[in-house]
């Protein structure tokens, strides 16, 4: 039996309260609403971390919450072949119970490594099928298509689009890579009960996908040309999307960057769509596709906020009902709603939330999806309800400060 001797059984208890007695920071973060906010996602810019205390540092970072229990966390770093630690934000997540208005975090130096968790996100490019970009979280999946799909090599698959797709999921564990190796047919069918691609787009915009609006046309891309993957986890993932400039009649040529950041929890991702226009700025739509109505089953269900700020679609099917959703963050300007048929996408409608936007300057906004068999929503109601929200807690962001741990 292997005995450890007194002294580095002392040396070993004295680096870790050292650790623990080490200065640090404190993190403030004030909630300005009165109801519940499940899963509110928390990001620091590592910078300011680093300014107040240099020995924090990735993978030896500890954040406890105001009980002092120790949650998961990601430091970000997006560029990965910088010199020095040059890193982007600190991640994590706390559920502010109602009527809570403040609480306080501390960050601490680990002795050791902390271990890797399990990832609640995952990203990445799928170039064995015609350069999908397909991402998800533990509890939704979506992907979008990329260029090879919309060339000769795809045959009778190929096809125009920069929707975005909706995979719904039953299950928190990551799926997008088990899907893929079922093969097409199979991960449209809920066979091993862990959901299924339920929702088709087409060249329609899908869940959330953006166009340009001429007042009676949406003008819109071909599939992303280029696709780099920022970060993968465990907590936070991003990507970004380039598209190759697109006639958009009238306005002239278009191009557009998109960055999704997608965190854990939640039903929603955070998008900019960064707009090179031939114009100081023009109006975006920012679209929810509408499918005919399936036989024996209610019409859908459009929901639109009275200042414009978000939009919502539920529709049901043999798989269930599904809402969709976007949200402007604050900031964003509105400019009303549209409804456009796509010339390609017969019997789908898209319909338009639509916003101003200026040339380089990113346009944000939120999108997501929930489906009425993933436990999480027993019907339009309480999807309807979660929009309104998380459309809340977007219009009344935190704030958080950072501070050094008296």
């Amino acid at each position: 039996m292997r005995r450890t001797l007194p002294c580095v059984a002392a040396a070993a208890s004295m680096l870790t309260a050292a650790a623990a007695n080490a200065a640090g920071v404190t993190i403030t973060v004030t909630n300005t609403l009165d109801t519940a906010r499940p899963a509110a996602v928390i990001a620091i810019p590592f910078k300011d971390i680093a300014a107040l205390a240099p020995e924090l540092r990735m993978y030896h970072l500890l954040v406890r919450d105001p009980r002092g229990r120790v949650l998961p966390s990601q430091v970000t770093n997006y560029q990965h072949d910088h010199h020095g630690a040059s890193y982007d934000d600190l991640v994590f997540s706390y559920g502010f119970a109602a009527g809570e208005k403040r609480a306080v975090f501390t960050l601490e130096p680990s002795a050791t490594a902390t271990p890797p968790e399990a990832p609640c996100v995952y990203a990445r490019a799928v170039p064995e099928r015609y350069d999908d970009m397909a991402w998800e979280n533990d509890r939704i999946a979506h992907r979008m298509y990329g260029f090879a799909l919309n060339t000769p090599a795809a045959g009778g698959e190929r096809l125009r689009g920069s929707g975005i797709d909706v995979w719904a999921k039953r299950v928190g564990y990551p799926i997008v890579d088990r899907w893929y190796a079922k093969g097409h047919d199979q991960f449209h069918k809920d066979e091993d009960g862990e959901g299924l691609d339920l929702y088709s787009i087409g060249g329609s915009r899908g869940a959330g996908g953006t166009g340009v609006w001429d007042g009676s046309k949406l003008w819109t891309s071909d599939n992303f040309v280029n696709s780099q993957v920022l970060s993968n986890g465990p907590r936070r993932a991003a990507f970004r999307l380039t598209y190759a400039p697109w006639n958009a009649g009238g306005i002239g040529n278009v191009q557009e960057i998109k960055q999704f950041t997608v965190d854990c929890g939640v039903n929603f991702d955070s998008v900019e769509s960064t707009f090179d226009f031939g114009s100081a700025e023009a109006v975006v739509g920012i679209g929810l596709t509408q499918h005919p109505q399936a036989t024996g089953f209610a019409t859908a269900v459009q929901t639109v906020d009275g200042s414009g700020r978000w939009m919502s679609l539920w529709e049901e099917n043999k798989d269930g009902g599904l809402g969709v959703a976007v949200i402007l963050a604050s900031g964003g300007e509105p400019a009303g709603n549209a409804l456009e048929a796509p010339e390609k996408t017969p019997g789908n409608a898209n319909m338009l939330l639509l916003v101003k936007a200026r040339d380089g300057v990113p346009l944000r906004y939120y999108t997501g999806a929930g489906w009425s068999r993933s436990g999480q929503f027993a019907d339009r109601a309480a999807w309807e309800a979660y929009v309104k929200a998380f459309a809340a807690a977007v219009a009344s962001p935190l704030n958080i400060t950072a501070s050094a741990k008296p």
